[in-house]
């Protein structure tokens, strides 16, 4: 294990035992030895293709003398604006009607989107720069090392895929009439993060789970 490993546990041990206000001294923690586990990230990205109809309505402004207008074979009729409200306008020097029109618009969309799904398949963060620096370079020789210690995603691939694809569906308004879609996954990896776990526990025997990430060195 390295060496920094072992400072980051001494230094932070303590934070998993207690209060703010009242710590354990570091010489009543005991740490067991760590041990390294590879847990898998796996990275989806896809494009979304969607056709669809909407309803919506505009609001257009028309002379005062204006009762119907015309649009097509359908015909829209001016709001009453008689009594008070009518009275109203003319007393601000307002001229214009308001005409609302009922339309259907037909529409499309283009998007693309990816997510990390960690090892039990939930939506993570990923804040590591996949680079020449941060990739094992006999990754397939470092899995087989460490084949009892790798913890994979719990969820098939079908499943993973579901994932972006409503995350693409929650994109666009349920209120939409879709008359076309494409889904396409663009990009699909399997990244196995190294971590470093341990049991530490008190004078009392309680127990705390100890993980560091072996990439940046971050307590988790």
């Amino acid at each position: 294990m390295p060496q920094d490993i072992t400072e980051i546990l001494n230094a932070k041990k303590t934070s998993l035992f207690g209060s703010a206000l009242r710590r354990p001294k570091p010489d009543e923690i005991t740490i067991e030895n760590p041990q390294l586990f590879l847990e898998q990230v796996i990275l989806v990205s896809g494009n979304y293709d969607v056709n669809f109809n909407r309803n919506v309505s505009y609001t257009v402004k028309v002379n005062s003398d204006v009762k119907e207008v015309t649009i097509g074979n359908e015909k829209f009729p001016i709001a009453d604006n008689s009594g008070v409200w009518k009275k109203m306008k003319q007393g601000m020097g307002i001229t214009k009607q308001e005409l609302k029109i009922n339309v259907t618009e037909r529409a499309v969309k283009y998007s693309t989107d990816s997510l990390y799904l960690d090892n039990h398949g939930l939506e993570t963060d990923f804040p590591y720069s996949i680079n020449s620096e941060s990739i094992e370079n006999y990754a397939q020789r470092a899995l087989d090392i460490n084949s009892e210690h790798i913890r994979k995603n719990e969820i098939d691939d079908d499943e993973i895929f579901s994932k972006l694809g409503q995350r693409f569906k929650d994109s666009v308004s349920s209120d939409i009439e879709i008359k076309q879609e494409d889904f396409v996954i663009t990009e699909f990896l399997e990244i196995f993060v190294p971590i470093y776990e341990t049991e530490c526990y008190d004078k009392k025997r309680k127990v705390a789970i100890a993980r560091i990430d072996a990439v940046t060195g971050t307590f988790l």
